[in-house]
């Protein structure tokens, strides 16, 4: 079972090397297809709810791209079937860090309505402040 685990790994692993060749190369081409299709329909939502300039659509896709390329890295890091606490914690971080360099390219009202948004439903406006 761990020698398929590995094998599938290291497919994607492959498979994400190479997606990365392809777009250094075509990257017209290739530009709709840099993240998975769940981080371009979280793109098009932010898009559509805060009116993203085409600027600002540019620098989330970087944004997103780089999240999705240190994920790949952190569960590959991984030596079971669940993620140890150190890997949970780095993925925490970097959900952090996403966060932060969303909210740092949105303008202050777009920035305001995403962060209403975004807070849990249930906790007050000062639990989220500490952004």
């Amino acid at each position: 079972m761990d020698s398929l685990r590995l094998w599938i790994l290291g497919a994607a692993a492959g498979s994400f090397a190479a997606g990365v060749a392809v777009g250094h190369l075509f990257p017209m081409a290739t530009a709709a297809s840099e993240a998975p299709a769940l981080d371009l329909a979280y793109a098009s939502d932010l898009t559509a709810r805060y009116g993203l300039t085409s600027e600002q659509q540019r620098q989330l896709r970087a944004v997103l791209q780089v999240e999705w390329a240190r994920s790949i890295e952190i569960v590959l890091s991984a030596a079971g079937n669940q993620l140890p606490q150190p890997q949970q914690g780095q993925i925490k971080d970097l959900r952090n860090t996403t966060e932060k360099r969303i909210r740092a390219l949105l303008d202050p009202e777009q920035r305001a309505r995403y962060d209403r948004e975004s807070r849990p439903t249930g906790l007050p406006a000062a639990a989220n402040d500490k952004r």
